[in-house]
């Protein structure tokens, strides 16, 4: 018997009131739309440290990206509480595991803002079941592949390789099985691309995916080694994105990881030589 997308969702819909998590903000699905290039404007980036970023589209939304801040070694002073972010248009969370995805920062930011959090989709359906006063964009972007058109700007939820169970308060605390980890490209008003891998190893996606489909002008990518790439890993993954510029990222915060940029910048000029690396200070902003 063929089901109708119709069928489908509203089946869906009453799977979520079944389960008992029936507050959900279902919107009109933009996926078909396209950002509109508005020719001009540029886009912010503030590193808050290890893999936690704020992004500024061309039109002033707020993006923020894997928000771990109060207990995060490496996050300036000024974003330790959730009062020093003006706003918060848009959370994306890559995967659970507590150095990405801490649910007390997330409640803060959901009673003082009510974003819109994107996050794959077990992991969107576990943050709407311990908050569920939170507006999951489960019907905008939840799953790879998928792509929504929020506030102007045009998220692409991508693959990553890496794994994802969620500890929620603390590296010591057991894990819940949350899904599969993810990556993101963003399009934002000007056109302007960024690609953040979130957590990962080296993998042909960046290629073939990454790098010819999407062509991001700008790759985020981690070198701390152990839990995921390492420098030279980061810089032939330049080799196979071909980004305009890179940002390192997930290093320095724990003793065991990469402290230095040093080793991916000697790499990158060999693999990459077209790619510029922007080394970034935590809590700097810079223009794009």
């Amino acid at each position: 018997m063929k089901i109708s997308r119709r069928q489908f969702f509203t089946g869906l819909g009453g799977l979520i009131v079944a389960s008992g998590i029936s507050r959900f903000k279902t919107i009109d699905s933009a996926m078909a739309a396209e950002p509109k290039s508005i020719g001009k404007g540029k886009v912010s980036i503030t590193w808050l440290g290890h893999g936690s970023f704020l992004f500024t589209s061309v039109k002033g939304r707020k993006i923020l990206l894997d928000p771990w801040v109060k207990t995060n070694p490496m996050c300036p002073a000024k974003y330790r509480t959730i009062e020093g972010f003006p706003k918060v248009d848009i959370v994306l969370y890559t995967h659970g595991h507590v150095d990405h995805f801490m649910l007390p920062d997330l409640e803060a930011i959901v009673k003082r803002f009510n974003p819109m959090i994107i996050a794959p989709f077990e992991l969107g359906l576990f943050i709407k079941n311990k908050l569920p006063a939170a507006n999951y964009g489960l019907f905008q972007v939840a799953n790879k592949g998928g792509a929504g058109l929020i506030e102007g700007v045009k998220i692409h939820m991508v693959g990553a390789d890496h794994s994802s169970d969620a500890q929620l308060y603390s590296f010591e605390a057991p894990p819940n099985p949350v899904g599969e980890p993810v990556g993101y490209v963003l399009e934002f008003e000007n056109g302007f691309k960024i690609y953040h891998s979130g957590d990962t190893g080296l993998m042909a996606d960046m290629k073939f995916v990454i790098g010819d489909y999407y062509q991001p002008d700008l790759a985020i990518l981690p070198i701390g080694d152990i839990f995921t790439m390492g420098s030279r890993e980061a810089a032939y993954a330049c080799k196979l994105i071909r980004p305009r510029y890179v940002i390192p990222e997930h290093y320095r915060t724990f003793p065991a990881l990469v402290q230095s940029p040093n080793a991916f910048l000697k790499h990158t000029k060999a693999y990459a030589p077209g790619t510029k690396v922007i080394v970034m200070e935590p809590g700097k902003e810079i223009e794009i």
